[in-house]
C-alpha cells in the first residue's frame, strides 16, 4: 500500500522536491555513519568523499581539509548544505518546472523497477518457505520477519537509487522547428498543408 500510494502521488503531479531533499539528507547521514569510527572517533574522509562523489561532484575545498578538524555532525551538516545548494543550482539551470518533471520521472522509474524486483524476491521466498518447517521453524513467522526485512531493504534501495540519479538527470530540449520556404509560383490549395511548416491547413494559417 505504501508503494502504490507513492506511485499515485507521483502520477497526480505532486511536488516531490521536499521528499527528495529529505532522501538526500538521509543518504548523506548514512554514508557519514558508515565511514565514522565511533571507537577511535575518526572519519575515513577519503572513503566518505569517494562515496559522496557518486552522488554529486565534490568541491576541491572538501577534499583539501579532509574534514579533520570538525565532528561527524558538522560534516553531515556541511555536506547537506552543499547538496541543497547544488540542487538549487541544478533547478535554475533546467528551470523549476522541468526539475519537477525530472523528479517525478526518476522516482517513478526507480520505484517501478525495484518494486518488480521486490515482488520477484517475495515470490521466491514464498516458494521456499515450506522448507523452514523441515528445519523446525514456524513458516508464517519466518515469512513475516523476512518479508519485513525485504520491504525495508526496498525502501533503502529506492532512496539510494533516487539520490544517486537525481543530480545526473537532464531535460532534452527540442530544437525550434524551421519554417519551410514557400516556393514561388506554386499554387497552394486552401485545404493543403501550409508551406510554412506549421502543420496546419493553409486556410487556417498563412492563407487567412
Amino acid at each position: 500500500e505504501v508503494i502504490y500510494a507513492e506511485r499515485k502521488k507521483i502520477l497526480s503531479g505532486a511536488d516531490l522536491k521536499a521528499n527528495i531533499l529529505s532522501m538526500i539528507e538521509d543518504e548523506i547521514q548514512s554514508l557519514v555513519d558508515a565511514h565514522f569510527d565511533h571507537n577511535l572517533y575518526e572519519m575515513d574522509s577519503t572513503g566518505l568523499l569517494e562515496d559522496i562523489s557518486r552522488i554529486f561532484p565534490v568541491p576541491p575545498q572538501f577534499r583539501s581539509d579532509g574534514f579533520s578538524q570538525i565532528s561527524d555532525k558538522q560534516i553531515t551538516e556541511k555536506l547537506c548544505d552543499y547538496a541543497a545548494e547544488l540542487y538549487d543550482q541544478r533547478e535554475q539551470e533546467i528551470v523549476a518546472n522541468n526539475m519537477r518533471i525530472a523528479e517525478r520521472f526518476v522516482m517513478l522509474r526507480v520505484i517501478d523497477r525495484l518494486w518488480m524486483e521486490h515482488l520477484t524476491a517475495m515470490e521466491y521466498m514464498r516458494q521456499g518457505i515450506g522448507l523452514r518447517a523441515v528445519a523446525q521453524q514456524q513458516p508464517l513467522a519466518v515469512y513475516k520477519k523476512e518479508g519485513h526485512a525485504l520491504f525495508n531493504g526496498l525502501l533503502a534501495n529506492i532512496q539510494h537509487d533516487v539520490v544517486h540519479s537525481i543530480y545526473h538527470v537532464g531535460i532534452k530540449k527540442e530544437p525550434p522547428r524551421k519554417k519551410q520556404a514557400v516556393v514561388a509560383g506554386k499554387k497552394v490549395g486552401r485545404n493543403d498543408p501550409c508551406p510554412c511548416g506549421s502543420g496546419k491547413k493553409y486556410k487556417y494559417c498563412c492563407g487567412r
